[in-house]
């Protein structure tokens, strides 16, 4: 009688220990939502690192501004493009390039307002 006891103990914990990882698939659901929100972040950071070496390298002359501003804006570009997809809005692919399209020109007139010098000659 103990030894059936003992063995139906034993089934029954391993039973409860085992079920979470065999259950549903609302775990894995959760866990794969978490890992694709995780590798979109750890790109996002990534880009932004290559925004600060690239302007480190354009104050260090290395590169030209017609170049750094155009590396820039891609970067930027791409930093949107995945902050979008962390926020899980998805749109279409028309509507996707107009929005990028605008986005691009903002930053063109940005930059060409930014980087014009004053009469005087004062960039500050």
């Amino acid at each position: 009688m103990q030894i059936l006891f003992g063995t139906l103990l034993a089934l029954v914990s391993v039973v409860v220990i085992a079920y979470p990882f065999l259950s549903s698939k609302r775990y894995r659901l959760v866990s794969e939502a978490f890992v694709t929100r995780e590798k979109l972040r750890a790109e996002r950071l990534r880009i932004y690192r290559k925004i600060n070496d690239l302007e480190v390298d354009f104050i260090s002359g290395d590169l030209t501004e017609a170049d750094y501003q155009q590396q820039r804006d891609q970067l930027r570009i791409a930093a949107a493009e995945i902050l979008k997809q962390e926020s899980g809005k998805s749109i279409s692919n028309t509507k996707r390039d107009e929005e990028l399209e605008k986005e691009i020109s903002r930053l063109r007139e940005q930059s060409a307002t930014s980087t014009e010098v004053p009469e005087g000659g004062d960039t500050l």
